[in-house]
């Protein structure tokens, strides 16, 4: 005898001593018998497959060949020489019928769903129930070799209707929508890949911030100390932003990525680059010029430049270090020296060493930054009173460098003046590129 022929032999009893194993659990369908055996032969279903090792199977039995099964699993069948079996109600010990009985259901469902959102392609994911999770193990632990796991059929049968119904197309990298079967709610969840916007803005009002405050007690539900508003302050800039972009797209929130932000009091009258990221949304193709007009016709933030981008310019926008030109109206303590005024126009492309401001401790590191300042321009407005234009790096505290914050910046203009400052309002007026 060949080899061959012993090895041959050999497969024909690994695959008849899997099967035995697995019906003689009870009665187990055609799709889960097949599914044992999915990664062999092309072109057919689970079903199929398992039809062809049942009928193999029955011709072995009625052949004589001692073979432990559980005998409901062949109730179709007319034996010759073994005695028929009858016929009565079954239900599959793995699958529990859930593809006659549920997945039909949660078809649909998806379908249903599926419609009121636009998208090209899609991908299907499915949550088992623990029973169905531990029974599909004991399944693929008796044929780790052959199987395939029962989350691929469902993804599958429901995938391959979806492309029929809708003329989408599945996508296993990076689908637009992601349809996910989730067995044990018994029902659809669908998740729409984030639309991210990029954009220059404005803040032309101070008094808001960045992005959204929730109130920190509530956190965003309404309470007396935010006055049931549920957040702190009455608007942000990522909220008018935000709002036609969730009207037009559905999308349920957003998230607002800046290249640094300034803070709640300063004025930006330059545009920051920024992405929006839309959250689920139901619509993708958007008109972006009727957007950014929009939102122009807003007093508090303007826009400009708005395209659809990828998520990597988030990182790109948030890594970037564009140096800043701030101009700010500061009222000094004592009346302003001419002399000691002219020590600010040798600031030129000075190093400036700042701890964490005490205003931001409670929240940040106590680290230690150097920073450089390019130059300072000053014009006086009145006896205690000038007009700063300061150039410097990103990340520099600009009202720590004219304030000193106690000596936690050294220089600053308070300590070269010799002149402690008493006020300062401060406007960002150029992001360099």
């Amino acid at each position: 005898m060949s080899t061959e022929s012993v090895q041959g032999e050999g497969n024909i009893t690994g695959i008849v001593k899997i099967v035995s194993e697995i019906l003689s659990i009870g009665y187990v369908c055609n799709r889960c018998l097949g599914r044992a055996f999915a990664k062999l032969l092309h072109g057919m279903t689970n079903e199929e497959r398992g039809k062809i090792v049942r009928d193999f199977i029955a011709l072995l039995l009625d052949s004589g060949t001692n073979i432990n099964v559980k005998m409901e699993n062949f109730q179709e069948y007319h034996f010759r020489k073994l005695e028929n079996v009858e016929h009565g109600n079954r239900m599959c010990q793995v699958c529990e019928d859930i593809f006659a009985n549920i997945v039909p259901k949660l078809k649909e469902e998806a379908f249903r769903k599926a419609k009121a959102y636009e998208f090209e392609n899609f991908l299907v994911g499915t949550v088992l129930n623990k029973i169905l999770y531990e029974k599909d193990e004991a399944l693929l632990k008796i044929s780790p070799e052959y199987g395939e796991s029962i989350k691929d059929e469902i993804n599958r049968e429901i995938g391959k209707s979806l492309c029929e119904k809708l003329g989408k197309i599945v996508d296993h990298k990076d689908p637009q929508l992601l349809i996910l079967v989730n067995l044990k709610k018994l029902r659809v969840e669908l998740k729409s890949k984030s639309i991210y916007i990029y954009g220059g803005y404005k803040k032309l009002v101070r008094g808001i911030p960045q992005t959204t405050w929730h109130c920190r007690r509530c956190r965003g539900k309404g309470c007396k100390f935010c006055n049931w508003k549920g957040k702190m302050y009455r608007s942000s800039v990522q909220q008018v932003i935000e709002k036609p972009l969730l009207k037009i797209t559905g999308g349920k929130k957003s998230r607002f990525h800046g290249s640094g932000r300034e803070d709640v009091d300063v004025r930006c009258l330059d545009y920051r680059p920024f992405v929006i990221e839309i959250i689920d949304p139901k619509i993708r193709n958007i008109d972006l010029e009727k957007v950014e007009n929009e939102i122009n016709r807003s007093k508090y933030v303007q826009v400009d430049g708005l395209k659809l981008v990828t998520k990597d310019e988030v990182i790109k926008v948030k890594e970037a270090k564009n140096d800043k030109v701030y101009r700010a109206i500061v009222t000094f303590s004592k009346i302003l020296n001419d002399k000691e005024l002219e020590k600010l126009s040798t600031l030129k492309n000075i190093k400036v060493l700042q701890k964490t401001p005490t205003r931001v401790l409670h929240r940040r590191a106590d680290l230690l930054r150097e920073r450089v300042v390019k130059s300072v321009q000053y014009r006086f407005l009145s006896k205690k009173r000038l007009e700063l234009v300061i150039e410097c790096d990103a990340g520099t505290y600009v009202k720590e460098f004219i304030h000193g914050d106690g000596g936690r910046t050294r220089p600053s203009i308070a300590e070269i003046l010799q002149n402690p400052v008493r006020k300062i309002i401060l406007d960002v007026i150029g992001i360099r590129k």
